[in-house]
């Protein structure tokens, strides 16, 4: 089992469409979540526009007029589309450049890109201390990757207590990769207490919205009867949905099955 954070603190793509309002749903999640104030700045208003309109150079240089005036959503929009070279050249250095400035005004989602960049750096440190802020934040992403570093020990002490106690907070929130990781450790007993019934109610969380590993897992406990009651037909569902994901595990269990299976 990697806990190693692989794409959970990547940057957001910005492929869709920009809002002005402040919802869960949009590119603009803002740390502060204070959307009238982050409309307020006329350049910030155009560059949304430019940008919607698919006129990426000028919503750049927006966004960039915005930004040198300390407008945090700016900031961490026109680092994405350094990141990205949408608009204007690919520049890594300005990406981070400008990704610091908005995590530093406390732009939650600056604040868990700047840390995953630290990470792919091995700073560890730097990488749990930013992790750390954006989790306050109550941003689901971040307090998941922040459990990883806890279960792992980078950049902080091994602690399975604090790993599970971030899991929970990013699982309450419908995050399926830390619903999973939760019920990994109600599995083994290891954070919180032993319960194969708690494990299989989280992997089944997990494994309705379409985690591979919570419905191989789910998919085990049902044929062993751990935490559910033995059923081998629902332990074949979630072995064989895992598979169409490309689970390598699901995959060779039902070659394993076939000369049971209709």
């Amino acid at each position: 089992m990697d806990d190693r954070p692989k794409a959970g603190l990547q940057h957001i793509p910005t492929g869709a469409a920009l809002s002005l309002h402040s919802t869960r749903s949009s590119i603009i999640a803002r740390g502060r979540r204070d959307a009238a104030n982050a409309a307020s700045n006329p350049h910030y208003r155009q560059a949304v526009t430019d940008f919607n309109a698919g006129n990426f150079t000028a919503a750049a240089a927006g966004f960039q007029l915005a930004a040198e005036q300390s407008h945090a959503e700016s900031q961490y929009l026109l680092s994405t589309m350094c990141d990205a070279g949408q608009g204007l050249p690919q520049d890594n250095t300005q990406a981070a450049y400008w990704e610091r400035r908005a995590a530093e005004q406390g732009h939650a989602y600056a604040q868990a890109n700047l840390s995953f960049r630290f990470y792919a750096a091995d700073n560890f440190p730097e990488a749990f201390a930013w992790c750390k802020r954006a989790a306050h934040s109550n941003l689901a992403w971040a307090q998941y990757n922040l459990g990883l570093m806890y279960r792992k020990g980078e950049g902080v002490q091994q602690s399975d207590l604090e790993a599970a106690h971030w899991y929970r907070l990013a699982a309450t929130q419908n995050f399926p990769e830390a619903q999973q990781k939760l019920a990994d450790l109600y599995y083994t007993g290891q954070g919180v207490p032993l319960s194969h019934t708690q494990a299989a109610a989280w992997y089944r969380k997990a494994a309705d919205h379409g985690n591979a590993e919570a419905q191989f897992q789910l998919g085990h406990l049902y044929a062993v009867g751990q935490g559910v009651e033995h059923d081998y037909t629902q332990s074949r569902h979630w072995i064989r949905q895992a598979a169409l994901q490309g689970h390598e595990q699901a995959l060779r269990e039902l070659k394993r099955r076939e000369y049971r299976d209709p």
